[in-house]
C-alpha cells in the first residue's frame, strides 16, 4: 500500500502572484507550524499553474480518489446490529405513517362525497 500525503488545509496556504519578464506566475507559499515555506519558483512551470490538459485532468482524478480513500478510512461504521435496529425502526416509522395518511384519506374522500351528493 502505498503512502498518502495529508493535504494541508486552505487556512495554512496563502497564494501571491509573481511576475517575471512579463509572464505571471501562482507561487504557494505554505506554512508549517508557523514557519514559512516558499516553493521553488523555478520548479513552477505553465502546465503547474493549472492550464488544461489530458496530463492534469489524470492527475486530478488520482488525487481525488486517494482523497476520498483517505476519507473512508475515517468513517466510522455502523455495526450490523446498529443497521438492523435503525432499519426495523424505520420500517414500523413509515407503517405507522401509512396508516395515518390512509385513514386521513378516507375520512376526506368520505367528508367530499357527503358533500358533493
Amino acid at each position: 500500500m502505498s503512502r498518502l500525503q495529508k493535504k494541508r488545509p486552505q487556512s495554512e496556504k496563502r497564494k501571491r502572484v509573481v511576475e517575471t519578464d512579463g509572464e505571471t506566475h501562482v507561487a504557494v507559499k505554505s506554512t508549517v507550524a508557523g514557519k514559512p515555506v516558499q516553493a521553488p519558483s523555478a520548479a513552477m512551470s505553465e502546465k503547474s499553474v493549472g492550464q488544461p490538459g489530458a496530463g492534469n485532468l489524470i492527475a486530478k482524478t488520482a488525487e481525488f480518489l486517494r482523497e476520498v480513500k483517505v476519507e473512508l478510512k475515517k468513517v466510522v461504521w455502523p455495526t450490523r446490529k446498529q443497521t438492523t435496529g435503525t432499519t426495523v425502526v424505520v420500517v414500523i416509522f413509515v407503517f405507522i405513517v401509512a396508516v395515518f395518511l390512509g385513514i386521513f384519506d378516507y375520512s376526506l374522500s368520505a367528508l367530499v362525497q357527503a358533500v358533493l351528493t
